[in-house]
């Protein structure tokens, strides 16, 4: 009879902490919240003026390697050629040319 109570309780444990896992939501590993490309682009934009200049872009790249690409294709990304980065520049970037590799891991390696 005891053995049968703690095999008993063992499957209500194992039950109960698979239950609660499978309730947890799950984050899409490719998707990023607007809000941080939003923050992304404040941090860079020191004046505040809505755009990003070279130099705050070169800025940024030596304080997180992030940045570095964005430093890299600075000349790609002004479509305008004014020496400036709009958010509108930015997005019509990204739309066009999609990171390579496949999905982003958590640890921010790709598959």
């Amino acid at each position: 009879m005891k053995q049968l109570f703690v095999a008993g309780l063992l499957m209500g444990a194992t039950f109960f902490t698979v239950e609660t896992y499978a309730q947890q939501p799950q984050q899409p590993q490719q998707e990023r919240p607007r809000g941080d490309r939003e923050g992304f682009f404040k941090k860079i934009d020191t004046d505040n003026d809505g755009k990003l200049s070279k130099a705050e872009v070169e800025a940024a790249a030596k304080e997180d390697k992030r940045t570095s690409r964005l430093s890299e294709n600075f000349a790609a990304i002004d479509a305008d050629k004014d020496g400036f980065l709009t958010k509108e520049e930015l997005q019509a970037y990204r739309k066009a040319n999609p990171p390579q590799g496949g999905p982003r891991q958590k640890d921010g390696g790709r598959k």
